[in-house]
């Protein structure tokens, strides 16, 4: 606990008095990751009280620069209902073999169901090779040839390209290593995607992922191509839960330019307690992603202390992104201002630590060829760089994703993304460097300030727009 307080107070010093704009400081910007990434908020689970503890910082910090309210009520957060659905006992995988009954392998046992999408879910068998070019088929339960990690566990792309292209299942042969943690993994049933309360649907497609342990591997691929499979469970009966938003404005001070937006946002959630590793169970969430927080905090700060720019700026924290998006596409169905006045989306996600495929002192942006924004402010002074990980796709794997299938501009700056910690309890306040960080961040404030004060409005290039 003494950790936590002592992160709050470091903070309200950082802060400062009101007045000219300053520098951002790699000490305000370690106070604000120091307590959201503490073990007193054991890792921010999407849609728990720790996870509301931390927007309830991030609104008093946004009060104390300036910044007005745009949340629910008159205040800054923005409650967001959730319908959620757990299973009553372990899944199963489901085979068909070319002869003889059906084959069930037990969630625990033969298979660990890592994540489902619905309590049934099935496909006609796909055997596919990335490694040969082969692509997935939409609908397929699409097997993997063994090699394959985890779903973003690992940032390789064969999972995350057969979920994007459609795939209802992805059976994936587990490794030496998950079979050595197999015990643990099994003793966790996976989590069914929630629906939005307010509109009785879930946000985005969700992947149906199965670790095949051999025996189980072995039968799978001895059946004939296009073989129906299915992941079942049982389910119990559906409960309610909240996550939330963090939502506050700069009103523009140009009546002509005021009622156009520039959104800054990150996401406030992280994973919570889980699986211990080296006897940690808490998963921190330093630089996934406690240091985007505190760079929109930052810039509110900066941008809240100096003259009034022309356009309004919007600053957004959104929970339950690892859980699937869910505060980003609430945000995206109730918006505080019409979608098509918001002139760009700027999203900072896992900026802590820098890239060593990109110049020093520099971040870089998802889709940088998608649109025009990324060479815009580079060439106003912005240390941003194309994502030097086009094989990744994480243009698709943030929030920013969320408001550019509706047309936003939207964009993700990053550092190093594939840095060892990712989704580990090890991603503490302590790896992140704070001063490249500060050095980085800071150089987008006069960018965006031009982007606020301009009439430019980004577009997406040709083929660029999702």
């Amino acid at each position: 606990m003494r950790r936590g307080l002592v992160a709050v107070c470091a903070v309200l010093l950082a802060a400062g008095a009101h007045g000219q704009p300053s520098p951002v400081r790699p000490e305000a910007l370690r106070a604000h990751v120091e307590f959201l990434a503490s073990d007193v908020l054991q890792g921010r689970g999407s849609a728990t009280r720790d996870e509301l503890i931390a927007a309830t910082y991030a609104a008093a910090q946004l009060r104390e620069f300036g910044v007005e309210p745009a949340g629910d009520g008159g205040g800054y957060i923005q409650n967001v209902d959730l319908v959620t659905r757990e299973l009553a006992a372990p899944p199963s995988l489901v085979i068909h073999p070319p002869s003889g009954p059906e084959t069930r392998f037990a969630h625990g046992r033969e298979v660990v169901v890592s994540a489902m999408s619905g309590p049934r879910v099935e496909g006609p068998l796909q055997k596919l090779d990335t490694a040969g070019g082969g692509r997935a088929r939409p609908g397929a339960a699409v097997l993997l040839a063994p090699g394959e990690d985890e779903p973003r566990a690992s940032r390789r792309p064969g999972i995350s390209e057969a979920i994007e292209r459609g795939a209802a299942i992805v059976l994936v042969v587990a490794d030496a290593g998950k079979i050595a943690r197999w015990a643990a993994l099994g003793a966790r049933l996976p989590r069914l995607p929630a629906y939005l309360a307010a509109f009785a649907e879930a946000p985005q497609s969700h992947p149906t992922v199965v670790l095949l342990r051999p025996d189980a591997a072995r039968a799978v691929a001895a059946l004939r191509e296009g073989s129906p499979l299915r992941v079942e469970g049982e389910l119990k009966p559906m409960d309610r839960g909240s996550t939330r938003n963090v939502v506050g404005r700069l009103p523009g001070g140009d009546p002509k330019r005021a009622s156009e937006v520039v959104l800054l946002t990150a996401h406030i959630d992280h994973l919570g307690v889980g699986e211990p590793v080296d006897g940690d169970a808490i998963y921190n969430g330093a630089d996934d992603d406690a240091s985007g927080v505190a760079a929109v905090l930052e810039l509110a700060r900066t941008l809240g202390s100096g003259p009034r720019p022309r356009r309004t700026t919007l600053f957004a924290l959104f929970g339950s992104e690892e859980q699937g998006g869910y505060g980003a596409a609430y945000f995206r169905e109730r918006p505080p201002v019409p979608l098509e006045r918001i002139v760009a989306n700027i999203e900072f996600e896992e900026i802590g630590r820098p890239d060593p495929k990109v110049p020093p002192r520099t971040l870089w942006l998802t889709g940088w060829e998608r649109s025009d924004l990324g060479p815009t402010l580079a060439a106003h002074g912005a240390r941003l760089v194309a994502d030097p990980h086009p094989e990744q796709d994480f243009f698709r794997r943030s929030d920013n994703y969320v408001l550019a299938r509706r047309g936003v501009v939207a964009h993700t700056v990053g550092g190093d993304a594939l840095y060892p910690q990712y989704h580990q309890p090890s991603d503490e306040p302590g790896i992140l460097d704070y001063g490249y960080m500060a050095d980085a961040v800071g150089s987008l404030i006069e960018p965006i300030r031009w982007l606020l004060d301009s009439d430019y409005r980004p577009r997406w290039t040709q083929g660029g727009k999702p």
